[in-house]
């Protein structure tokens, strides 16, 4: 049955979302370690309580002790190092007067940062967390599946998952001039969470047969639902990848995406319909920028650090550094000499400013503003 973590199904009562995010996750205090495919129905039970939050509340903890002290062995040092600085940034929110008078004190942010953040001490509890509560409120009761037990299955068979996260979220800080921190993408950036999602659906659709498949398709079916964004478990996902707004955005099965890739919304990699080949899905470079609603078909190659203007229909390789632009796409040779994109290492302590010479746009600090979107020259 391939040793695939059984899945839970929680007997809680109560309206569709009803309940939070850390509250349903509460549930998931164990995995076990069954046949393959074995829903366990679980006996309602109390849920353990950290320590009292804002205003003296106690809030439940995700996970049990254990658990949290495994996934924090495992942590690699990327996960570590961006929850890090989520949670300072979610402590000094906490800490502001703000939240304390007028109008605000009554918000109860502080209480969300907590239960948000500041109750979890990893990265991937963290996210078992917010994301599981979210794709458990989605369904139309509260029996059903334990997602957060789906991702804490996955981040402990393969710390490198949410390494790769912590990567896209120091992408993020590179290339989006609005993102002013980690804390913001982490809590609000949909196009994080649904890739967090895709790479664990990854995980199971490589990893646990026919069984695993199951529960890849599953996830992907709930993420295009809440999050809007559909990509097919078998598409392969570098590092540093940036989907900006998220919304309508479809990757095909055989897919590969390389480092650094920004896609704004409603990007389409799709297949053209017409090959008999299995692998029929775009390949695209290191380095590349897909505009909003470009569509681009079949089995090519996009090359490392070039762009797809927005809208336009690729259906034929585009050269390293080249642009494609119109329907359908011509292609448009870079004006300057073509230098390979290099992968950003971003230290925790920087928001804003430049690295290693770069300025947030990726141009190099002193030199004249070129158009070179996502380009690390």
């Amino acid at each position: 049955a391939g040793g695939l973590h059984t899945l839970a199904r929680t007997a809680s009562s109560g309206r569709r979302g009803v309940m939070s995010g850390a509250t349903r996750a509460g549930a998931a205090t164990g995995l076990g370690n069954g046949p393959a495919w074995n829903v366990l129905h679980v006996e309602r039970r109390s849920l353990s309580t950290s320590s009292p939050g804002p205003g003296g509340a106690r809030t439940p903890e995700p996970f049990s002790t254990i658990h949290r002290e495994e996934l924090l062995k495992a942590e690699g040092a990327d996960a570590r190092e961006a929850w890090q600085e989520i949670t300072a940034e979610a402590q000094r929110q906490v800490d502001s007067s703000a939240w304390k008078e007028g109008i605000m004190k009554d918000f109860n942010i502080d209480s969300f940062l907590y239960s948000e953040v500041l109750s979890h001490r990893t990265l991937a509890c963290g996210l078992c967390n917010s994301i599981g509560g979210k794709l458990m409120s989605n369904q139309a009761n509260d029996g059903g599946v334990d997602y957060s037990r789906i991702l804490l299955s996955a981040f402990k068979d393969d710390p490198t998952i949410c390494s790769a996260v912590a990567a896209d979220m120091q992408r993020f800080k590179v290339v989006d001039p609005a993102c002013d921190g980690l804390l913001g993408v982490y809590l609000f950036y949909k196009g994080i969470q649904a890739v967090a999602c895709a790479r664990v659906s990854h995980h199971f659709w490589t990893n646990y047969g026919e069984d695993g498949k199951l529960v890849a398709k599953l996830i992907q079916s709930e993420v295009a639902d809440v999050y809007g964004v559909d990509i097919h478990p078998g598409a392969s996902l570098g590092r540093g990848l940036t989907i900006d707004h998220a919304t309508g955005v479809t990757i095909g099965e055989t897919a590969v995406l390389g480092k650094n890739v920004y896609l704004m919304h409603d990007v389409t990699l799709g297949a053209t319909g017409t090959s008999t080949d299995f692998d029929r899905h775009p390949k695209i470079g290191d380095g590349a920028f897909l505009g909003a609603k470009c569509t681009i078909l079949g089995n090519i190659q996009i090359g490392k650090g070039a762009t797809v203007a927005a809208s336009a229909l690729v259906n034929k390789a585009v050269p390293d550094g080249h642009l494609a632009v119109g329907v359908p796409a011509r292609i448009i040779p870079p004006r300057d000499p073509i230098v390979p994109p290099k992968e950003i290492r971003v230290p925790s302590d920087h928001a804003r400013g430049t690295v290693d010479g770069l300025g947030r746009d990726g141009v190099s600090v002193g030199a004249e503003p070129k158009v070179t979107i996502n380009a690390e020259a």
